[in-house]
């Protein structure tokens, strides 16, 4: 849905749900801001917008706002009413609840591998796009039905669809797809540490990322990730790292022989980092 807005006597626009909702975040706008969208009959302050009333609406003082140590119901000093309800979370939280769903798929997948003695597979590898299909489609199922990932879930992330009706298995699908394009690189070669550094980029200056700007959602924070939370969120990603890489310890004669088939300096560098009976 576009939506138009007054700026220095000047109109604006037309921009997504998403957009504005960044912008109001980034300060740029405010929710008083006179807007419009199709269906209104006038102009009208953007917090009364239908299309943004469930995203600015204002909170209650005793919900919005902590109290002052040792006076119960006192509303801290220096924190105006009438917050608005917008909580876009920062890209380092988004990233690092990218890093946790990564990093317990890899641990699943390994942990599975290792328990059925499956043998070596190229394409089982992280480096491998087709490794990550699977993600994909169970990052879509979770975001469809539940709205969140264990990485989202445990930071307070909530993804919610921005258009009338909620998040359908395809809107979702699609943006799983986007995110595994633009924000992963299809885990190919160094494509992945490009592709997140745009899409870094992107976040710092419009607020929004490409596949929510795409897909008409947003990630909302449902509570403040607390420093507890994301120390135990770095844990879980450091945590899974090395299952996985205990998991794959029964590969790495066929991952030596691999590399060594490729090129044969690298095998003999590889080698040299690793143990001496790592590969037989």
């Amino acid at each position: 849905m576009d939506i138009y807005w007054i700026a220095d006597k000047k109109q604006c626009g037309p921009a997504t749900v998403p957009d504005v909702l960044s912008l109001v975040q980034m300060g740029e706008l405010t929710p008083d801001t006179r807007g419009w969208h199709a269906g209104c009959e006038q102009w009208m302050p953007l917090r009364e917008l239908p299309a943004l009333a469930d995203f600015l609406q204002e909170k209650q003082v005793e919900e919005a706002l902590p109290e002052v140590p040792g006076e119960t119901g006192t509303p801290s000093p220096g924190i105006p009413e009438g917050a608005v309800r917008v909580y876009l979370p920062s890209p380092a939280v988004r990233l690092l609840a990218r890093l946790v769903d990564m990093a317990l798929y890899l641990a699943l997948v390994y942990g599975v591998i290792y328990v059925r003695q499956i043998p070596f597979d190229a394409f089982l590898l992280p480096s491998s796009p087709l490794l990550w299909i699977v993600f994909v489609a169970l990052e879509a199922g979770l975001v469809s039905s539940l709205g969140t990932t264990p990485g989202k879930a445990l930071l307070g992330i909530q993804v919610r669809c921005v258009n009338s009706g909620p998040m359908t298995l395809s809107c979702a699908l699609s943006r799983a797809c986007m995110v595994f394009v633009c924000g992963m690189g299809m885990m190919v070669s160094l494509l992945p540490l490009f592709m997140m550094g745009y899409s870094w980029w992107i976040l710092r200056k419009r607020g929004i990322t490409l596949w929510d700007a795409r897909c008409a959602t947003l990630p909302l924070m449902l509570r403040p990730a607390s420093v507890a939370r994301q120390i135990l969120a770095v844990c879980v990603v450091f945590a899974c790292f090395h299952l996985s890489s205990l998991c794959l310890q029964p590969w790495l004669p066929g991952m030596i022989e691999t590399v060594e088939r490729e090129s044969p300096e690298a095998g003999q560098y590889l080698r040299r980092l690793l143990p001496p009976d790592a590969g037989k």
